[in-house]
């Protein structure tokens, strides 16, 4: 009697054994979010360059003073008429591998961009997502 106890016992453990077991779903790993202003090639700091180009002659055609360069630097000159448009400046990245500093500086009691709206406009810009820039964000 003991004999066909064991011997089921064992039938099942071995059966259990076999069976596949259910292993949960490894989630898909998103990919990092990437930082607009970073660029990882040439390539892709050439492309940010251009583009931080039509970003600076959208702000002037809007209203905002045309940029002076200097080397990589590309800001808004100390004579140019203070208004509702913030000062910026802007350097370049290093053409491999670099990354794009952005500031902007408001010399008028109000602006019509603060500095985070600005540089949300232009992350948008160097992600080839332009905008309105008579638009400001938030408003």
């Amino acid at each position: 009697m003991r004999l066909p106890t064991v011997v089921m016992a064992c039938s099942v453990l071995l059966g259990c054994a076999q069976q596949p077991t259910a292993v949960a779903p490894v989630p898909a790993n998103p990919q990092p979010a990437t930082d607009p202003q970073q660029c990882l090639s040439q390539a892709e700091c050439t492309t940010k360059t251009s583009r931080t180009l039509l970003f600076v002659f959208d702000y002037a055609a809007a209203g905002g003073a045309l940029v002076q360069r200097q080397q990589r630097l590309l800001f808004t000159p100390a004579d140019a008429p203070r208004g509702e448009w913030p000062a910026i400046y802007i350097r370049l990245a290093e053409p491999m591998a670099g990354r794009f500093d952005f500031n902007a500086e408001c010399h008028a009691p109000s602006c019509r961009y603060s500095t985070a709206q600005l540089l949300q406009v232009y992350r948008d810009y160097l992600a080839g997502q332009p905008g309105d820039l008579l638009k400001p964000a938030g408003k």
